[in-house]
């Protein structure tokens, strides 16, 4: 319940104070899951990965800290320029984007799948809006975001193309999507796009643990973003926010680049679960089944936007 409640509460909050604090309710809630998983048949590595991810967020949340006192409290104190850029940092850290994005594969790693579910997507909720409520602010640091933003998805791209196991994987993939959204968060598509990353999470962690290769191995190439699945959509919605808005282009051929990159990843792990895929006819109705659920949220989204 503190876990769930403490992002409601920053997202509420009119007071950047409470915003942080509804921050650190959600992440102090999750530590006593985090200890308790099973971490991939280790308990040991579950207990190390929880005591990564509160070292980096409590570095994180020191950092919103000092950049919130020094911007809202004591403008005075140091530039404009330098309070905004700890304060983006403290951001960047909580979130795993570059070039604070060391932590998240480790981190990751040794998680089971429910407490990864939780750390790649329910605790990025109250960073990202914290993120657009600065970039409504100054609206000059949307630029730096979307750099941020397109280098992060490449180095996951690169991170994962050296990754062999399943959970680092999804940790270098958490950090390319992650540049997508940064940039949805500049330039617009923001709830779109992490929607759909959300509900393929969840199908893909649900598959992997029930031990269903072939329809994991669908999910996990819906990831990439290839235009028959729904992830595209989440794609397609940023960058024609980003085009509508006139940026730079080379803002948007970094996140496609790192797409392309990671593509190849995606069809390596695919290409693997398909291999393990028990007999035929378990691979025709799993693949019948997850194509069909693929496309109802791609015609949901597609009529909703």
């Amino acid at each position: 319940m503190l876990m769930g409640l403490g992002p409601c509460v920053a997202v509420s909050s009119s007071n950047w104070l409470i915003a942080w604090v509804g921050i650190e309710l959600s992440f102090l809630g999750l530590m006593p899951l985090l200890v308790s998983g099973e971490g991939k048949g280790v308990p040991t590595l579950s207990s190390e990965s929880a005591l990564k991810y509160f070292c980096v967020q409590a570095a994180g949340s020191g950092l919103l800290m000092c950049g919130g006192v020094m911007k809202f409290m004591m403008p005075s104190l140091m530039g404009d320029f330098i309070t905004n850029i700890i304060f983006l940092s403290g951001l960047m850290l909580k979130l795993g984007i570059f070039p604070f994005h060391f932590w998240v594969p480790s981190v990751v790693a040794g998680l089971g799948w429910y407490s990864m579910f939780l750390v790649l997507t329910w605790q990025k909720i109250a960073p990202f809006m914290f993120m657009m409520n600065l970039l409504a602010s100054v609206p000059s640091f949307s630029s730096i975001v979307l750099m941020l933003g397109g280098v992060s998805a490449i180095v996951g791209a690169m991170i994962g193309l050296n990754q062999t196991k399943i959970a680092p994987v999804l940790g270098a993939s958490s950090i390319t999507h992650s540049g997508w959204v940064a940039a949805g968060a500049a330039c617009g598509g923001f709830w779109v796009y992490f929607s759909i990353y959300c509900f393929s999470l969840v199908f893909l962690l649900f598959f992997l643990s029930k031990n269903q290769e072939f329809m994991s191995g669908v999910v996990m190439l819906s990831l990439s973003g290839l235009p028959p699945f729904v992830m595209f959509l989440g794609k397609w919605s940023v960058l024609k926010c980003a085009l509508s808005l006139s940026e730079y282009w080379w803002f948007i051929s970094l996140p496609l680049f790192g797409s392309v990159m990671s593509l190849f990843f995606y069809l390596k792990f695919f290409y693997s679960f398909y291999l393990e895929s028990e007999n035929s006819s378990t691979v025709k109705l799993s693949f019948l089944t997850c194509f069909s659920m693929l496309g109802l949220f791609g015609t949901l989204f597609m009529i909703s936007f």
